[in-house]
């Protein structure tokens, strides 16, 4: 969004300047052509500027995700579950499982402590993120069971898909 409007910035400057240069009687023909260039390529710049941090963001963010979920220990009791029963399926499950669980608390018990909030229904804080965990726990594991049936589901057709 920034380079965006640092691209928008740079074009208003540029044109007010040979706006202004050419209401002075000067003659810019070749001045005009070498500042739109330029315009363009600040534009250009402020673009790929922008989609490079964008880009470093979302990596940054995905190694974040994964860091956590290794300290967390979540990845090495997939692997852990995965060897114990001698399946990939088990352990992508569990690691599923554990990931969406966490993440159904977390989103639970903020959600629940905002609507406490928002809504005024005088509960303690205790009780309103206790019964928002508990909630996302059980949305969470529905969340976990439905996206592992829905990626077998995909799995499987593309499986069918590519033996000739």
């Amino acid at each position: 969004m920034k380079s965006w409007i640092t691209a928008l910035i740079v074009l208003f400057l540029s044109l007010a300047v040979t706006g202004s240069l050419a209401q002075t009687g000067h003659s810019v023909e070749d001045e005009e052509f070498n500042l739109f260039l330029f315009t363009l390529a600040a534009a250009f710049f402020a673009v790929v500027l922008g989609a490079t941090l964008i880009g470093s963001l979302i990596a940054t963010l995905f190694l974040l995700c994964v860091f956590l979920l290794v300290s967390a220990g979540v990845l090495s009791v997939g692997v852990l579950v995965g060897f114990y029963r001698r399946s990939v399926a088990a352990g992508f499950r569990t690691v599923l499982m554990i990931a969406c669980i966490g993440g159904g608390m977390t989103a639970g018990s903020l959600a629940f402590w905002l609507i406490d909030r928002v809504f005024d229904i005088h509960l303690q804080p205790l009780t309103a993120l206790l019964a928002g965990a508990f909630s996302g726990l059980v949305g969470g594991l529905l969340l976990g069971v439905i996206l592992f049936n829905i990626i077998r589901v995909f799995l499987n057709y593309f499986r069918k898909k590519l033996v000739f």
